[in-house]
């Protein structure tokens, strides 16, 4: 029992790391302003964990349009490498050009920016504002600095893994609290005393939790670099086709939009959608290989001491492998079919149910298999 949940949350955990690294805007992180895209996804994030509210409208690079609306307010995010260029960056042919957004600057440079955007209202450069003690309401001081920023756009150092463990801390509680949920209930069903129960549970989503942060830290990192970016282009050339296939019948049309619409948060058109859940699938192929690599390296480890015999390691390869990838292609299906009956709570039902049913029965169906030559 215990490994076969273990490898079934494992795909729903891989679906949970796939929606927090889908948003962010890691595709760009690598170009030589992604510095300025970290910030945004990092300040973002920042208002998320503090309550607030917040819409990453800027996806659609709407001439002049704002970054994100936190708790209703527009925001236009500027992380240049001084507060001179980080305002400047904010003025054209002599006048501010983002309306009644707020101008968020590095933390660093704020106080700077502050006296800078004093200037600029005195010159009259910005429409409708003739009170230099405006710029206070005007400039947003961030919540990191310029080099933090630009750290957290790279991979391999303490703030952008320090990052990545924050963001990843939702898909965690997911898995620790479904692995804990799915377990309970199935060793009870199986005659455990409620002690007993308590105790599998905990322990199962103990290691779900941890898994669930290790990996989605190491492929967050991965898409960092080069061979993560590349791997990811390929993943999307693979998942491409599938998903124009798929946009041909009026049902896959309508689960596509569904299920697109439920990413992002608002109602997407069928080509939006097809590209939405294209990245979505590409993304998650990614992070499911990371996933797999990392719950197969215990089982590599026992393999060399002797632990467990070469055929058991590869039953146990090929189940984790089935359990992984049905586990996240059941939580897409899944969550699909939930968007068009309810969208919202049906999204995340879908997701759970279809995960966990597809993905047990591959895992469970590959030591079947597996059976039948023993």
């Amino acid at each position: 029992m215990k490994n076969d949940f273990r490898e079934t949350i494992n795909g729903i955990a891989s679906t949970a790391s796939t929606e927090c690294t889908n948003n962010q805007q890691w595709t760009k992180y690598h170009n030589k302003h992604g510095h300025g895209f970290a910030a945004e996804d990092a300040n973002a994030f920042w208002d998320r964990m503090h309550g607030k509210t917040v819409e990453k409208v800027g996806y659609d690079n709407s001439l002049n349009g704002p970054d994100r609306i936190s708790n209703g307010v527009m925001i236009q995010t500027k992380y240049h490498a001084n507060a001179s260029k980080s305002v400047a960056s904010a003025f054209e042919n002599g006048s501010y050009r983002y309306g009644s957004m707020k101008l968020e600057v590095p933390r660093d440079q704020y106080d700077e920016a502050i006296r800078l955007m004093r200037s600029r209202i005195a010159n009259g450069e910005v429409p409708g504002i003739t009170d230099p003690k405006m710029a206070e309401q005007m400039v947003l001081k961030g919540h990191y600095t310029y080099k933090e920023a630009v750290r957290i756009a790279k991979a391999g150092n303490i703030d952008s893994i320090k990052f990545d463990i924050q963001t990843q801390t939702v898909a965690c509680a997911f898995a620790c609290g479904l692995s804990f949920t799915v377990t309970y209930f199935s060793a009870k069903s199986k005659g455990m005393s409620h002690i007993e129960a308590l105790k599998t549970a905990s322990k199962q989503s103990l290691e779900s939790g941890c898994t669930t942060m290790i990996t989605g830290v190491a492929a967050q990192q991965l898409l960092r670099t080069q061979v993560g970016r590349d791997f990811a282009a390929k993943a999307t050339k693979a998942v491409r086709p599938l998903v124009g296939a798929a946009v041909k019948t009026e049902v896959g049309k309508q689960m596509i939009t569904k299920t697109a619409s439920a990413i992002v948060g608002r109602q997407v058109t069928v080509e939006a959608a097809t590209n939405v859940l294209t990245k979505a699938l590409r993304t998650n192929a990614v992070v499911s290989s990371v996933v797999f690599v990392g719950t197969t390296i215990p089982d590599t480890i026992k393999l060399c001491r002797g632990k467990i015999s070469g055929k058991e390691f590869a039953e146990n390869t090929v189940s984790n492998a089935a359990s992984v990838g049905g586990g996240w292609i059941g939580a897409s299906a899944g969550a699909a079919a939930g968007s068009m009956i309810c969208p919202g709570i049906g999204t995340v039902i879908g997701g759970i149910v279809g995960g966990l049913g597809i993905g047990m029965g591959a895992s469970i169906g590959s030591k079947k298999i597996f059976g039948l030559f023993s």
